[in-house]
């Protein structure tokens, strides 16, 4: 299933407090083209505790750079920097996570 980028952060935000207390950091990247100020006031309403970075310049240029395929794109990596998995769907989530916590030990 497919997730709209801003529903996929809102799920992800949901589990931050989880995802923390296993050692993982979640880092947000804004693609869109509204106005700091708008994402700023989202990000308040749905508290969104992550870090939240932003494009600058040409998005599509740069999404096409980066090899990202469809929004939102999750990126996992290990307690390394080291990607583990990239393009995973909200659904697939938890158990991509699992299998990185499990590698680590």
């Amino acid at each position: 299933m497919k997730w709209p980028s801003r529903h996929g952060v809102t799920r992800i935000a949901q589990q931050q407090g989880h995802l923390k207390e296993k050692g993982l950091i979640v880092v947000a990247i804004s693609t869109s083209s509204l106005l700091s100020q708008s994402i700023r006031k989202w990000r308040n309403e749905q508290d969104i505790r992550f870090t939240v970075g932003e494009i600058k310049g040409d998005i599509e240029q740069r999404k096409t750079a980066w090899g990202i395929r469809s929004l939102p794109w999750l990126i996992l990596t290990d307690g390394h920097h080291i990607v583990r998995a990239e393009g995973v769907h909200l659904d697939e989530l938890d158990g991509m996570l699992a299998q990185i916590i499990e590698v680590q030990k």
